[in-house]
């Protein structure tokens, strides 16, 4: 069995985000931008960080953390973003993308470890990899080659979820709940409209 290279880059989906005080732990963009580098930067090789409008200001944050921007246009939509960032890390010469979002709670470095662990484990049917269901609405998404070129050259997905739903054979899923857990060993991927 073949197993992925490690070369995976983390990437914040922060253009057009907004952070809600009531809504989030993180009292502005700059805090939540700078907790997901800093989850992200131990067990990837780089962080891009998709910025739009507020560039200016999150760039002393993205810098300070060693984390690479990617400027969007202004008023791009998610899929947009999603699909600039992933051709941004292919063309950095990664195979790999760990995507995250502003909207995530719990992401973690023990939960990057324990997903990007995984995926360096996983033989080549394994295209993506996913925290467990409990996390499924703005779930952060482990993408290898595979899936990446599929999001890329197909223009009907508009979300992660989409591509994710119509390939779960080469989904798997992480336990992340409890920090003593091994991998699930239940490799389908269950979407949240399920």
């Amino acid at each position: 069995m073949h197993m992925h290279s490690p070369g995976v880059c983390g990437v914040v989906l922060a253009a057009g985000s907004q952070v809600g005080a009531g809504e989030s732990r993180w009292s502005t963009k700059g805090d939540a931008v700078k907790e997901l580098i800093e989850a992200l930067n131990a067990d990837t090789e780089m962080v891009l960080v998709a910025v739009g409008a507020d560039a200016e200001a999150l760039a002393p944050v993205v810098w300070a953390k060693a984390a690479y921007m990617v400027q969007l246009p202004p008023n791009t939509d998610d899929a947009e973003a999603l699909r600039a960032t992933l051709q941004e890390v292919l063309n950095r010469g990664r195979d790999a993308a760990l995507v995250t979002g502003l909207n995530i709670h719990g992401l973690t470095a023990e939960t990057v470890h324990r997903m990007v662990a995984e995926y360096c484990a996983a033989g080549d049917e394994i295209w993506a990899v996913v925290p467990e269901t409990e996390m499924l609405q703005g779930h952060p998404v482990l993408m290898g080659r595979r899936m990446i070129e599929l999001f890329l050259r197909g223009q009907q997905w508009s979300a992660a979820d989409e591509i994710l739903s119509a390939n779960r054979e080469h989904v798997r899923t992480v336990k992340t709940s409890d920090p003593l857990a091994a991998v699930v060993t239940d490799t389908t991927w269950k979407a949240p409209w399920d």
